[in-house]
C-alpha cells in the first residue's frame, strides 16, 4: 500500500491538498456551483433520517448539499478545511455553524448527530487516517445514526499531477478494502457506482454503528 511521499510529516497530505484547492478555488467553486440536482445517494440518505434531525456535512465544500438538506428541514452543521470553500458555504447557508478545520484536528461532540454526510471528502486522507476518521464519526453519531460516505473507487493512493486540481492527494479503494475498514458497522448499502452527481467511479456506503453490534447485511449489493 503506497503512502503519501512528502518528507514533511504525516499531515503533509492535508497541507498540500488544501494548498492545491486554494490555488484552484475559483475553478472548483465554478465547477461545483453548476450542480443543480442532488444525487440519488443524497436523497437516499435524507430519506433514511428522522424528520428534522441534526446532520453534519463533513467536508461540506461550497455547501450546496448542506443547503439542500437544510431546505428539507434538517438542522445542519458543517466542517470545511479550505477557506475559500468555507466562505462560499457560509454565503450559501447563512447562520449555519460551519467550522474551518482539518479533519485530523477538528473535535466532534459525542452522540450529537442523527446523520453525518461525507461526500468525496475523505478521499483526501490515507487509509490509516481514514480508519481514525471512521472511529471519530462513529462516536459523533447518536445511537442508530447514519453515515453517508462516498469514496473514490480504485487502487491508487498518491498526489495527483495531471488532474484538474493538480497537487491534491487522492486515495482510491476497492470494495474489499472498504469492507475491512467497516468492521463493526451495520451496512445498509455498499455499492460501486458511476456518476450519480459527479463524474468518475465511486463507492457509496450507508450504515450505522450499533453500540458494539457487529456484522450487518451482505455488503455486495452491487
Amino acid at each position: 500500500m503506497s503512502k503519501p511521499q512528502s518528507g514533511r510529516g504525516e499531515g503533509a497530505y492535508a497541507e498540500r491538498t488544501i494548498a492545491a484547492y486554494r490555488v484552484h478555488a475559483e475553478k472548483a467553486i465554478r465547477e461545483w456551483g453548476r450542480r443543480r440536482q442532488p444525487s440519488r445517494f443524497l436523497k437516499r440518505f435524507a430519506n433514511a433520517l428522522p424528520r428534522g434531525g441534526r446532520v453534519l456535512d463533513y467536508g461540506c465544500g461550497i455547501g450546496e448539499e448542506m443547503a439542500w438538506l437544510r431546505g428539507r428541514g434538517f438542522r445542519v452543521e458543517g466542517v470545511e478545511g479550505t477557506l475559500e470553500f468555507l466562505l462560499a458555504a457560509r454565503r450559501r447557508c447563512p447562520g449555519v455553524r460551519i467550522l474551518h478545520a482539518r479533519f485530523e484536528r477538528v473535535p466532534l461532540p459525542p452522540a450529537r448527530y442523527d446523520g453525518i454526510w461525507c461526500n468525496a471528502a475523505l478521499i483526501h486522507v490515507p487509509p490509516p487516517e481514514l480508519a481514525r476518521q471512521l472511529e471519530k464519526l462513529k462516536t459523533a453519531l447518536r445511537p442508530g445514526g447514519l453515515l453517508g460516505l462516498t469514496l473514490c473507487w480504485g487502487r491508487g493512493k498518491r498526489f495527483l499531477r495531471g488532474d484538474w486540481i493538480p497537487g491534491r492527494y487522492l486515495a482510491g479503494y476497492t470494495k474489499p478494502e472498504i469492507t475491512a475498514l467497516l468492521t463493526g458497522w451495520e451496512i445498509r448499502r455498499l455499492k460501486t457506482v458511476t456518476g450519480d452527481g459527479r463524474g468518475g467511479r465511486w463507492i457509496q456506503f450507508l450504515g450505522s454503528w450499533d453500540n458494539g453490534k457487529h456484522g450487518g447485511r451482505d455488503p455486495c449489493d452491487g
